[in-house]
């Protein structure tokens, strides 16, 4: 490989928060917001289709399209996500503290918000950590995530 694109496939690989220029917050805020506002929108629809198909269809909510409002947002997720962490630790950040909620409570609506905010702080935690010790984001992001989700599942297996 070329050192010209090194520096490319790294950050798409390991992703870089200061590879994220100015011209590309406004785009990333619009489609947060966007994203964001879909998700409050449709939560009810989605969740009953996710869990009771059947029960979604007979009360007029199309599963199929439910599903694909949901694929939808896990682009935009992943879109937003792959540049500041990388594609290697997107999965991390999406499935780790999602995984962490549902082992910590059985309520859907506790669920989502513990995992928001279960995603924000290994976000903010990854950021922190990296500036003080100049490691990249993702490594910080893939161990938040792991160390969540452990805990997660410990703190349920104790509960129970």
């Amino acid at each position: 490989m070329s050192s010209q694109y090194s520096q490319q496939v790294y950050a798409l690989l390991f992703g870089e928060i200061l590879g994220v220029s100015k011209t590309e917050l406004l785009p990333m805020s619009v489609i947060a917001i966007l994203s964001s506002g879909i998700a409050v929108f449709f939560c009810r629809p989605l969740l009953l289709s996710s869990f009771a198909p059947e029960l979604a269809k007979a009360q007029g909510v199309d599963p199929m399209r439910m599903e694909l409002v949901f694929l939808a947002m896990l682009a935009l997720a992943t879109a937003l996500a792959l540049p500041v962490v990388g594609a290697l630790l997107v999965f991390s950040l999406l499935v780790g503290p999602a995984a962490a909620a549902r082992a910590l409570t059985d309520k859907p609506f506790r669920s989502i918000t513990l995992s928001v905010v279960l995603s924000l702080l290994t976000v903010w935690l990854a950021i922190a950590l990296s500036y003080a010790t100049n490691w990249p984001v993702g490594f910080f992001v893939g161990g938040f995530g792991a160390l969540f989700y452990g805990a997660g599942r410990l703190w349920g297996k104790h509960r129970a």
